[in-house]
């Protein structure tokens, strides 16, 4: 009989989350097929593609393990703790539909052959949480068409997952995506494994990446390649806490943005076990959307069109940001001081089924990342 090594010590791989506060088409998934297919690891993924030939035989051993529900991963031979612990955070954060999972890392206290497992749920729960997971995913593509870009893909994941879920620490689900997806409350780590869910059942390369904010509290977010360039995402942050709530919300401060703008600025990653992708593409959200001024007298015009994109999805957010400091200061005064930005709400009423006030709206000005948002408010 082989003895088991004993635990030293069990640590969770992520103890919390921080937060920002703020004033092609697939048919619908078969539920009997469903756990099967997170079986199914693709190759080129980036993680998986980073370890070498026989960790990913070991990543296969422990995937199976934990598909099946099995109390420990048993590995060919003998493997030193942090080769077990670089193995459970591939797996734990490149496997986000193995939900069941939890991030509880049992560490040997010597070389093991050996890994305890713990689960969130059951078999028979997991399957019908998979079922609701998979009605939802199919609502989300079932808007997918053959002429759908993988950018308007991940814009369409990005707003499910900010406009469907509300962030919160103390739920049952809130690390998993039943969180995001079903019950619609999660923290960070349940909107990042969220978005990489979805991209990957898109065949969009995409992982869950952790680390820090700047004052230390553990994060999760996303780098996400795109027409052959990684780009970071940030759900979790472009869905703020707001007083009073606003379930209409939406902006997109941390969607498809570069390191200049986010690593080591807001995000410090952890590199520990795998070396990220340099994220140096600058054509982020606004400048895809053509939301970029590079005068401040261009901001009303730039935000007419956003009115207007905002209006034709039902909606009522509207941004422009700034190529520099100077534009954002001139904006800044047409805009409010000037009241420039009356004459948007009046073409924002010209076209609109619904009023919006025309002299009082909600501001959000970000004066690091040179954005002005406006939240119209109907009347």
């Amino acid at each position: 009989m082989t003895i088991i090594c004993a635990v030293l010590c069990a640590v969770t791989l992520t103890s919390g989350c921080s937060r920002i506060e703020g004033s092609g088409n697939i048919p619908d998934p078969d539920p009997a097929d469903s756990l099967s297919a997170n079986q199914e690891t693709d190759e080129s993924s980036y993680i998986y593609s980073s370890l070498t030939q026989e960790e990913r035989s070991y990543y296969d051993i422990l995937k199976d393990a934990v598909y099946n529900y099995e109390e420990e991963a048993v590995f060919p031979k003998k493997l030193s703790p942090d080769m077990m612990r670089k193995l459970f955070v591939a797996v734990y954060y490149n496997e986000e539909g193995l939900f069941w999972l939890t991030s509880m890392f049992y560490r040997p206290a010597e070389n093991s052959d050996r890994l305890k497992l713990t689960y969130r749920f059951d078999r028979e729960a997991s399957e019908k949480m998979q079922e609701e997971i998979d009605a939802r995913t199919a609502e989300i593509f079932s808007g997918f068409d053959e002429s759908t870009s993988d950018y308007e893909k991940l814009l369409a994941f990005h707003d499910s997952i900010v406009l469907g879920c509300t962030f919160n620490m103390g739920t049952e689900y809130g690390n998993t995506i039943y969180g995001v997806l079903c019950d619609g409350y999660a923290q960070c780590e349940g909107y990042a494994f969220t978005f990489d869910y979805l991209c990957k059942l898109a065949g969009i390369d995409c992982y869950t990446v952790t680390g820090t904010n700047l004052e230390g509290e553990s994060h999760a977010w996303n780098i996400v390649k795109l027409d052959g360039e990684w780009y970071h995402v940030d759900c979790t942050w472009d869905d703020p806490i707001l007083d009073p709530p606003d379930t209409e919300f939406i902006r997109y401060y941390y969607f498809l943005v570069s390191d200049y703008d986010i690593a080591g600025v807001t995000h410090i990653p952890d590199s520990s076990y795998f070396t990220l992708p340099l994220c140096t593409a600058k054509d982020n959200y606004y400048v895809r959307e053509n939301y970029v001024a590079s005068e401040g007298e261009q901001a009303e015009d730039i935000l007419i069109k956003a009115a207007a994109d905002s209006i034709a999805k039902g909606r009522k957010d509207i941004a422009v940001r700034f190529a520099n400091r100077a534009a954002y200061d001139d904006a800044m005064v047409r805009l409010f001081d000037r009241k420039g930005i009356r004459s948007v709400f009046r073409y924002a009423n010209s076209i609109s089924d619904r009023s919006f006030e025309e002299r009082k709206y909600v501001r959000y000005c970000n004066s690091d990342e040179l954005i002005i948002h406006i939240t119209m408010i109907y009347a």
